[in-house]
């Protein structure tokens, strides 16, 4: 049997999310303009996302998902920990960890997810499938 290792549930299901590389004026990094993805793996520790930017491990990200129209963006901020390359294509899998998350916003996403698992809406069966590649 395969031990479950991860610190939060997550949900596997599609949230449209905005990123943009966070400007910083130690480093002399200036915003860069909003990139839209859906985000394939979301949990209280981070995201899973495929993009068309090769973003460097280390990078600092701010993150505004969307769970619904009628609610505002969840604003997050994480570090980039992996970057996939997909083969033959021009697409990169994102790992981010989130390094600046409110506690009220980390445990909104943990309730989510957990719901959703109940409810069986992740495409997981509720702990009992070993999980894919996150930060969670």
């Amino acid at each position: 049997m395969i031990q479950e290792r991860r610190r939060f549930k997550r949900v596997e299901k599609p949230y449209i999310t905005r990123f943009r590389i966070k400007p910083d004026e130690v480093q002399n990094v200036v915003p860069t303009d909003w990139d839209m993805v859906a985000v394939n793996d979301l949990c209280a520790g981070g995201v899973f996302f495929n993009a068309s930017r090769n973003l460097e491990i280390g990078t600092i990200l701010e993150l505004r998902i969307s769970f619904s129209t009628s609610t505002d963006p969840v604003k997050c901020v994480g570090r980039v920990a992996r970057v996939i390359k997909h083969l033959n294509t021009f697409i990169f899998g994102i790992v981010t960890e989130f390094t600046e998350t409110d506690q009220d916003i980390q445990e909104m996403i943990n309730k989510t997810a957990e719901k959703m698992v109940k409810k069986g809406e992740t495409g997981i069966e509720p702990m009992t499938v070993p999980l894919k590649v996150s930060t969670c």
